[in-house]
């Protein structure tokens, strides 16, 4: 007998933005490779709406998905593309993240102006490490992010730092009009976006670990959808194993997408082993950071269990001092530029 799908195209809600609608077009290739035909519904949320304040100000990142899980609750759409770190840890009551896809560059990049010759002082490695950061000395860098914020902070060079909000192509565009040394990004975004030939390097994620679930796409829908069971044949379960247990860490600590915390699982195939960083941060850059090694593959892997075990190694490290921290409001970040 053969498998019963849904018969009209599955209506697909994103974000306007170059990015966003990428990333819609990305899934509808891919549910075209499984029969499945779909249109896009492009909404504005209040994150795109108001970019004069910081999103920690306004409830977080999840200012970007709520219209769009609206949508869904209202059946005027059957499947949301998100960037997976844009989504609170916990998804509301009657959503699922039907599909998890496999994760793109999971890095942080630094992004150089144009005008100024930072690549010609750095070595041919893609990537850029905490020294050689530091030996550009103090640099005037552009990022809203109170995770990036941090681990600048951490560096001791005096590196001045300006709020920058806005798309993908926006923030490069107010990079190439100031005159701003640099500009981070996930890397993910210019590698989807064709991008990589700026000026740019990765940052090495063993000293600036990227947020949790950071360069993974996402697949949201409702519970009773019909699309469910197509879309999760999509599912990566390497990546969706790795980045749950990244947000599960930060659901575990108390913490939002907006904490200045990062967190990385991946498989190490030549030490056939799991490795998992996870880094809190305090708004001056004091840092707790933990690696642990794991013999399983990370789909194998109990996930409250291996969180739990990060997060007891952080406690042992340290991090309730740099929790209390936290809980002041952040400092201010100026402008926003």
């Amino acid at each position: 007998m053969s498998e019963q799908r849904p018969q009209s195209k599955a209506r697909i809600v994103t974000r306007g933005s170059q990015l966003a609608l990428w990333q819609a077009n990305y899934v509808t290739d891919l549910l075209k490779m499984q029969n499945v035909e779909s249109e896009l519904n492009i909404v504005k949320t209040m994150g795109d709406r108001v970019q004069d304040r910081f999103l920690h100000e306004m409830g977080g990142k999840g200012l970007f998905v709520r219209e769009l899980e609206e949508a869904l609750k209202a059946n005027t759409a059957d499947l949301a593309v998100h960037s997976l770190k844009d989504l609170p840890a916990k998804l509301p009551e009657g959503f699922t993240l039907a599909a998890i896809l496999k994760r793109h560059i999971p890095n942080d990049v630094i992004i150089f102006h144009p005008k100024k010759d930072f690549m010609k002082k750095l070595s041919s490695n893609p990537t850029i490490g905490r020294a050689e950061f530091a030996s550009l000395g103090k640099l005037t860098i552009a990022t809203a992010s109170l995770r990036r914020q941090s681990l600048l902070r951490g560096l001791k060079t005096g590196i001045n730092m300006v709020a920058v909000r806005g798309n993908v192509d926006t923030r490069i565009r107010k990079l190439e009009e100031s005159n701003w040394d640099a500009l981070i990004l996930a890397g993910a975004s210019i590698e989807r976006l064709g991008l990589t030939g700026l000026p740019h390097k990765l940052i090495d994620l063993e000293w600036f670990t990227p947020c949790a679930a950071q360069g993974a796409l996402a697949i949201e829908t409702t519970l009773t959808n019909e699309y469910r069971d197509v879309v999760s044949k999509l599912k990566d379960p390497r990546t969706y194993a790795c980045a749950t247990l990244e947000r599960k860490v930060l659901e575990m600590l108390g913490g939002d997408c907006t904490m200045p915390f990062g967190a990385f699982f991946e498989y190490d195939e030549k030490r056939k082993k799991t490795e998992a960083r996870a880094v809190v941060l305090d708004y001056e850059g004091e840092e707790v950071r933990v690696e642990l090694g794991f013999p399983d593959l990370p789909e194998k892997l109990n996930i409250e269990v291996t969180a739990q075990k990060i997060l007891t190694a952080l406690e042992a490290a340290g991090v309730a001092e740099i929790m209390k921290r936290l809980e002041a409001a952040p400092p201010s970040m100026g402008e926003i530029h």
